[in-house]
């Protein structure tokens, strides 16, 4: 059975990113970064394409920043846990910890690297930077910029920290999840927003604790 419900919304977040203030992009940001975690918890699933167009602005009376609509259930991946992988909290607490050696255990466990496989514990976390950083202050800002930065880096052959592209391994049941981590920080740097990453996290995200990090 399909249900559908019509919503009246002029405005998508394609909108937001093409021209809107910095007070709507830094609260649709939040509502955006908050739908992708919450979700999973509350639904047992992960939407799986975040797309601008697919986030629908719903207008208040008074003309505020308002709620965020959802479009398109086409991809979704279903999870049987109810909510993110435990894991993938715990291992990136280990990284923005800096604890390299337990994070390669960690990713041996899981399946992201093989048993023969070796990585160089700084060159690994280097690599994973983008999706720690946001994690390391109270509010993080994205940007543009900062995206580029960071696509540019993993992606240049000259940088050390490339080999390591290489040497992961994705299982099956992170595929979909990775996928919409990596649009969701396009979006966030597409509205050069300002969120409380961490603590959304650590609301939704098991596994995930910031307090664990070394100074």
């Amino acid at each position: 059975m399909l249900v559908t419900e019509w919503l009246e919304s002029p405005a998508s977040l394609a909108t937001v990113i093409a021209g809107g203030s910095s007070e709507e992009r830094d609260h649709y940001g939040q509502l955006f970064t908050r739908f992708l975690f919450s979700g999973p918890a509350r639904t047992g699933l992960l939407h799986a394409d975040p797309h601008p167009g697919n986030y629908r602005i719903l207008p208040t009376e008074d003309g505020a920043p308002g709620r965020l609509g959802v479009l398109d259930y086409g991809a979704v991946a279903r999870l049987p846990q109810r909510g993110l992988p435990e894991p993938m909290g715990r291992l990136i607490s280990l990284c923005a910890a800096g604890d390299g050696e337990a994070l390669i255990d960690g990713l041996r466990e899981e399946g992201f690297l093989k048993d023969r496989i070796k990585v160089d514990p700084q060159l690994l976390m280097d690599y994973l930077s983008p999706f720690v950083e946001p994690t390391l202050v109270e509010r993080f800002r994205f940007s543009r910029a900062w995206m580029r930065e960071q696509f540019q880096r993993v992606n240049n052959p000259r940088d050390p920290a490339y080999t390591v592209s290489t040497k992961l391994n994705l299982p099956p049941q992170y595929v979909l999840i990775h996928r919409t981590w990596l649009g969701g920080v396009g979006v966030l740097s597409q509205l050069e927003a300002e969120a409380p990453f961490r603590a959304i996290m650590e609301e939704f995200l098991p596994g995930f604790h910031p307090a664990d990090r070394a100074d």
